[in-house]
């Protein structure tokens, strides 16, 4: 196995498992050619990068984030805009999903109080789970947060979803419940970084 940086020709294995292994969630629902668009905007900011799991040339796993959120939210509107919204088009685009879309954009407003730096998504192949696959994934984050100046960063994760306790587990603290898409309720979590 194998753990470093993603380049932006790995998008579309990434996307892949995000669709797969991400049932739930507003990027999810999206189709593949958006969620290339994000993870390639992901790559090409400064604001952001992708860490993979890899087996040979086959990625197993991944985790991004960014140091910014708001900054790249910009940068990805600036420059994935057309391209984004060109990959739209092939979904049956509605009311909701618009309105997800502008709340995804403008949640960083709902957490201005809180650390700006995010890990943005993170999945592991079914294969591979249960194997401390997504606990290396996170250590190599967090070194590369560190490694970025970043002292501490959140994660908004649902707050039915299994993920929210593998967080806790690791080390993030609950810092407040907030309500996004449909009023569902999200867990803000933090990670300070010694």
């Amino acid at each position: 196995m194998n753990i470093c940086l993603a380049e932006k020709n790995d998008a579309s294995q990434i996307a892949k498992i995000h669709k797969e292994e991400i049932k739930k969630g507003f990027l999810s629902s999206l189709n593949n050619s958006f969620l290339v668009k994000f993870y390639e905007a992901i790559m090409d900011s400064e604001y952001g990068f992708c860490i993979l799991y890899k087996q040979e040339k086959t990625v197993v796993g991944f985790v991004s984030g960014v140091t910014e959120i708001d900054s790249f939210y910009k940068y990805f509107l600036k420059n994935y805009f057309f391209s984004s919204v060109f990959a739209l088009l092939s979904i049956n685009f509605n009311f909701n999903i618009a309105k997800k879309i502008v709340e995804n954009v403008f949640y960083p407003k709902k957490t201005k109080n809180f650390p700006s730096a995010e890990l943005l998504t993170m999945a592991v192949k079914k294969d591979f789970q249960g194997r401390g696959a997504g606990s290396q994934l996170l250590q190599k984050f967090i070194e590369e947060m560190k490694s970025r100046q970043i002292k501490i960063f959140k994660v908004l994760v649902g707050k039915k979803m299994i993920a929210a306790d593998f967080y806790k587990k690791n080390g993030f603290e609950l810092i407040e419940e907030i309500r996004l898409h449909d009023n569902e309720t999200s867990l803000v979590l933090a990670y300070k970084i010694s």
